[in-house]
């Protein structure tokens, strides 16, 4: 559909300017009408070159950090709520944005809203850096009157979201570090340091105890296949990455796999609760239908196998069940999440129930990702302390042998 650029008139005689989509000139009138403007000009916007267009979004398109994000709902917030209209508060967010692919979207954003489209609507036809679930919570935003709150409610979502990710980062430092750390210093043993001592020992034909025998058929197997080695630590994640892309059943499977691991099963349990949770609550809160909230939240849980119970879940209720039953014929619900959600029901506060899950969860995350990496670093220390002590014994005591049979 073709875009024109007009110019006309408000009823306070005052001249507005702008751009709007429509068939032809008569429908740009109509719709100006609408808006009440009577149009003065009217000229087709021929705009850019399909490539050079193409070319631009492609520049463009990149998903800002979420903290350009949080701020924009920021001043959305405090805007709205002051009165200040929808076009200047969306200009005044472009202006104080420092990423330019965030600040181009804006613009076009404004655009839209200038022409007469709903702010969820231009976000729909825009790039693809608002989710469907920042895009439903400001359509049932605007449609009940509550946008700032709406906006409020996203930050805050999206701030406990850069929490989650900033304490995961500060609790992985150290363990990443002294990781790396173990992984050279094996990979320098067994390539270059043990394979010296073991010409040396062979050559003066000394009796090897056991475990300066199992240290040199370890270095030697390394030797011998490292490039498989290498392989694991590149093309295998890389492989599994893939394949859970192309194959929904491998990327269940590998779900699965994470929620059953030792130390890291529990809390990616958690996590994927807790998104369900503070999804679940603040769409259910903003006035989404509970169908449709349950639908956005299938593809924000961080899990493809919850995200495919979630379907089921959907179905029971649309099916007449209550969602607490719904949500107990699955195991991957915990029990805490049922009682609540059921309280919520037979209360008829089902949007606090999910908000104290919520609550709970952001409480209880934090520590169990510290508490786990509390329990990851001593581990790592040890065993880099028991490689290393392995070590210096399979080489010390050949050479104490050596020095025994000299006297």
């Amino acid at each position: 559909m073709p875009s024109y650029g007009y110019v006309g008139i408000d009823r306070s005689g005052r001249n507005v300017s702008g751009k709007m989509v429509a068939a032809d000139e008569v429908e740009l009138e109509e719709k100006l009408r609408g808006l009440g403007l009577w149009l003065v000009s009217a000229k087709h916007d021929r705009g850019e070159s399909k490539a050079k267009s193409r070319k631009r979004r492609r520049f463009f398109e990149g998903r800002p950090p979420r903290q350009e994000i949080i701020n924009f709902c920021t001043l959305m917030t405090f805007q709205l709520r002051v009165g200040i209209p929808m076009v200047t508060a969306i200009q005044v967010a472009a202006d104080d944005c420092e990423h330019l692919g965030f600040k181009a979207s804006l613009l076009e954003l404004k655009k839209h809203v200038e022409a007469g489209v709903l702010l969820w609507e231009a976000m729909e036809r825009g790039s693809k850096i608002f989710e469907p679930q920042f895009i439903s919570l400001v359509r049932a935003g605007e449609s009940s009157g509550t946008l700032p709150e709406t906006f409020l409610e996203l930050q805050r979502y999206m701030e406990w979201q850069e929490q989650i990710m900033a304490d995961v980062r500060q609790a992985t430092i150290y363990p990443a570090v002294v990781l790396l750390v173990v992984m050279s210093l094996v990979m320098v043993l067994f390539t270059f340091v043990i394979p010296r001592f073991v010409m040396l020992l062979t050559s003066i034909k000394v009796e090897l105890p056991l475990p300066t025998r199992i240290i040199f058929g370890v270095s030697d197997a390394v030797k011998a296949t490292w490039w498989i080695w290498l392989i694991g630590v590149t093309v295998v994640p890389a492989a599994v990455a893939y394949g859970c892309k192309r194959s929904k059943k491998f990327a269940i499977f590998c779900d699965k796999v994470k929620f059953r691991l030792p130390l890291f099963g529990s809390l990616n349990s958690m996590l994927a609760m807790s998104r369900f949770a503070r999804n679940l609550a603040i769409l259910y809160r903003s006035g989404v239908v509970i169908v449709n909230a349950l639908k956005l939240c299938q593809g924000l849980v961080g899990s493809v196998w919850v995200g495919s119970v979630l379907e089921d879940v959907v179905a029971r209720v649309e099916a007449g069940d209550s969602l607490s039953e719904s949500l107990r014929r699955h195991p991957v619900f915990p029990g805490l999440l049922i009682r609540m959600v059921s309280m919520g029901e037979n209360t008829g506060k089902l949007d606090d129930a999910l908000n104290n899950v919520a609550t709970y969860y952001s409480t209880i995350v934090p520590r169990k990702i510290k508490k786990i990496f509390a329990i990851a670093e001593p581990m790592l220390i040890l065993f880099l302390v028991g490689l290393v002590g392995f070590v210096a014994l399979a080489i010390f005591l050949p050479i104490l042998s050596l020095l025994g049979s000299i006297k």
